[in-house]
C-alpha cells in the first residue's frame, strides 16, 4: 500500500512540474510599437525586398543533374534485353 502512495505522489508531483516548463518559455507580454516604429520597419521590409529582387534571388539556374546516371544502364541496353 505503501509503493502505491509513493508512485501516486511521485506521478501527481511530476504532472504539477510540467505546467512550469510551459510557463518557462513565455516571453511576457508583446511589445507596443508606436507608428514611427512600425514606418521604420515597414521602410526596411520594403529595401530587403527590394535588394532581394535586384539580385535575381542571388541563386543561379543550375542545370539538372542525375546522380545516378553512372549506375543506370543507357536506355539503348534497356531496348536489346527486350
Amino acid at each position: 500500500m505503501r509503493k502505491f502512495v509513493v508512485v501516486y505522489v511521485v506521478a501527481a508531483a511530476m504532472m504539477a512540474v510540467l505546467p512550469v516548463v510551459a510557463y518557462a518559455q513565455d516571453k511576457g507580454p508583446p511589445t507596443v510599437r508606436s507608428d514611427q516604429e512600425k514606418k521604420r520597419d515597414a521602410e526596411i521590409e520594403k529595401a530587403y525586398k527590394d535588394a532581394i529582387r535586384s539580385t535575381g534571388n542571388g541563386v543561379p539556374q543550375a542545370a539538372p543533374s542525375d546522380p545516378w546516371q553512372s549506375v543506370r544502364p543507357s536506355p539503348a541496353d534497356n531496348t536489346k534485353q527486350r
